[in-house]
């Protein structure tokens, strides 16, 4: 008879089973009560087992630390080390405690601070990508010993620059690593230098104009980036100290004098990145407007555009939540049905990059409806002033009053407060608008808003349009600002806005509502507006439905953007302190104060190295030159912006490669005619593995 396994071992157990029952010790234990226990919190026999439990987060001692993986939250916390090892983190619930120097300390609200990146850091310092020692790139190693003879295209191919990815990368002692990248630094700024470095780098195809700040210096070829620097700011920022210090080997190579020597160029960050919002200085000259987050929760209305409050911001999202609490509304502005989306009493889906004329639409309602703060508008806004419409150019003073001259200013908040100086106070000049208790126009400097206005009796008109008399007798027609946007925004109706976005027209107008009906209102904006094209359209428009109904300014309002939210320390220059940021990234390397007590204003800066925007590295190393079919040969590139030929990349606690965009691009055409790229990192990265050198980096 056959016997599947299956049946014998049913067969076999259920004998056991008779067999065992059959016995009375084994029959009365299996049929024993279960152990009665009244409440399992204060008793419980046999809890042996917790110990395992209890084990794991066993620990011999902890410390705190600050967070910093790629973000500026600068969360604080706790670290747990057992056997030496750093096991754990945990959020350290003290933030109410940290204060300034003047006594003012943050709220309880601000716990906890931490979010996943922190909790699993130490994944990222024993990771098996952690970088613990130098690399040298075989082929450049190779290349450094023979000599670095001049790159061509079989020499490139030789060494490996046009294939830096598929080389070895060979251990170095820091010795070799630190000896071999100076004697590479070192024949580089030699080779271009002077007439023949000019001559090298026009034969290779940069155009004359990429030499206008290289001034006959081969370390202006030198690139140096501290990718999110203020993450740290004495390593990370050190390497624009290093560029600054290059100084000493243009002095070497061309046996200048400190007055003529030149230091390498500074890669920008967050510009590239596009994290802030690029449209922001245009409305008010600041790099961006980002408010603490423990402001948010202040706000009636919150409208989040292209900005992700559930996911991201982790460490302070909690205001997003807290919002709801405190029973404003939410208002959420995306293409997706986004999380944030979810929480937000109504959802507008737009069309990608259709958000401009969205907000154009609800400024125009605004405006139409006459929902607008007149009051705000006229003692806060740029609204009032007069713009020519022969020159779309605002009206000044001295263009219709002979003999103009300029009040004093010294004593307002403008020079005393905001940093503007005489010279540039000239050349901005003053302003001009239109009286409607004079009917006549009346010239007004920038420190006449508000009460200051109103104190000079001054009560500027939004509508209409007038005729002035100029110094030199011609009629001009002029308008207030507010009259021109009236122009502007009438391509923006509502049948054409919901053409555009696809936007319910229902929502758009409730969205305008919504504005001019509630305060105070934010508008919080992303990177997933920031990193586009024509952000900076978006970012503009951003303030205008804030402008006409005075949400700036006010505790909840404004305009804001994805910054990482600074906690990081960036230590100003002052009168009692000395030059502050500046001396650590500027000190004149000829004149370095070795004195470790050396009082801060003891310090001598001198500036040898130049800004410069690693965008054009990424657009092929090239400044924007077009060859226009009408005009000839055009370059779209700003002298004040103009870049240097590459010829050497030193970046830390950046992954460039990852980062830029057409990076097929960069690796095949344009990197290939780097001949020194150094990463510095704590892992390894991309950016590591097509690098000729590496530097390991503590954490």
């Amino acid at each position: 008879m056959d016997v599947t396994r299956r049946d014998f071992l049913q067969t076999g157990l259920t004998a056991g089973a008779v067999l065992g029952f059959g016995q009375p010790t084994l029959a009365l234990a299996a049929l024993a009560p279960a152990v009665e226990v009244g409440n399992p919190l204060e008793v419980y026999p046999g809890r042996d087992w917790e110990k395992v439990y209890r084990d794991q987060y066993k620990y011999d001692s902890s410390f705190t630390w600050v967070c910093s993986p790629n973000c500026t939250h600068e969360c604080r916390l706790r670290a747990f080390v057992r056997n030496g090892v750093f096991l754990r983190s945990e959020q350290n619930y003290d933030s109410h405690k940290v204060g300034d120097i003047m006594g003012n300390k943050a709220t309880p609200s601000w716990n906890p601070r931490g979010c996943l990146n922190g909790y699993t850091f130490q994944r990222r310092v024993y990771g098996p990508y952690r970088l613990r020692y130098p690399m040298i790139r075989k082929g450049w190693k190779q290349w450094a010993d023979d000599g670095f003879p001049e790159l061509t295209p079989e020499t490139k191919t030789k060494y490996k620059f046009d294939a830096r990815g598929q080389d070895e990368l060979l251990r170095a002692t820091w010795d070799e690593a630190y000896t071999y990248a100076a004697k590479g630094m070192m024949a580089i700024a030699k080779r271009y230098s002077g007439d023949e470095g000019k001559k090298r780098l026009l034969a290779q195809g940069y155009p004359e104009e990429m030499l206008t700040h290289w001034e006959g210096a081969g370390t202006r070829t030198f690139k140096c980036r501290g990718g999110m620097g203020l993450l740290g700011v004495i390593g990370k920022y050190g390497m624009y100290r290093f560029a600054n210090t290059l100084a000493l080997l243009d002095t070497h190579v061309r046996g200048v004098g400190p007055d003529k020597a030149r230091g390498g160029r500074n890669w920008s960050n967050y510009t590239w990145h596009g994290d802030q919002a690029p449209g922001h200085p245009f409305v008010h000259g600041l790099q961006a407007s980002d408010v603490d987050f423990n402001e948010l929760r202040f706000a009636k209305l919150h409208i989040g555009m292209g900005k992700n409050l559930v996911e991201n911001k982790r460490p302070d999202n909690h205001y997003f939540i807290e919002l709801m609490e405190r029973g404003a509304k939410i208002v959420c502005i995306v293409p997706e049905y986004s999380p944030p989306a979810t929480k937000a009493d109504y959802w507008i889906p737009v069309r990608p990059n259709s958000d401009t004329a969205l907000l154009l639409g609800v400024s125009r309602i605004l405006m139409d409806e006459k929902w607008y703060d007149a009051p705000y508008v006229k003692r806060f806004t740029d609204m009032p002033l007069l713009v020519r419409t022969d020159t779309l150019k605002r009206l000044r003073p001295e263009d219709i009053f002979p003999g103009y001259t300029q009040p004093d200013m010294s004593r307002g908040a403008s020079m005393t407060r905001q940093g503007l100086t005489p010279e540039y106070r000239k050349k901005v000049g003053d302003f001009v608008v239109w009286d409607a208790k004079t009917n006549a126009p009346r010239a007004i400097t920038r420190d006449d808003v508000g009460d200051r206005m109103t104190e000079k009796g001054i009560d500027p008109v939004l509508d209409g349009r007038f005729t002035v008399k100029t110094v030199d007798g011609k009629q001009v027609e002029v308008m207030p600002l507010f009259e021109a946007y009236k122009i502007h925004l009438k391509d923006y109706d509502l049948d054409t806005v919901h053409e555009i976005t696809h936007a319910p027209k229902e929502l758009i107008r409730r969205l305008a509502k919504d504005i001019a009906t509630i305060k105070p209102v934010a508008i919080h904006i992303g990177e997933g507006i920031n990193h586009w094209f024509h952000a900076t359209l978006v970012n503009r428009a951003n303030y205008l439905p804030l402008m006409l109904t005075g949400n700036v300014g006010e505790m909840g309002s404004g305009s804001h953007t994805w910054a990482g939210n600074y906690k990081a320390a960036l230590f100003q220059g002052s009168e009692e302190t000395g030059p502050g940021f500046k001396g650590w990234v500027a000190e004149d390397p000829f004149h370095p104060n070795l004195d470790p007590a050396a009082d801060g204003k003891d310090i001598q800066t001198h500036a040898h190295s130049y800004d410069e925007e690693v965008a054009y590295w990424a657009h092929g190393d090239k400044p924007l030159i077009v060859n226009t079919p009408k005009y000839g040969r055009k370059v779209f590139t700003g002298t004040t912006h103009m870049p240097t030929p590459t010829k050497v990349m030193w970046f830390t606690n950046v992954n460039l490669i990852n980062n830029a965009k057409w990076v097929y691009e960069l690796i095949k055409n344009v990197n290939p005619n780097v001949e020194l790229i150094m990463s510095t990192d704590i892992e390894m990265t991309a950016s590591c593995e097509y690098a000729d050198i590496v530097l390991a980096a503590n954490s």
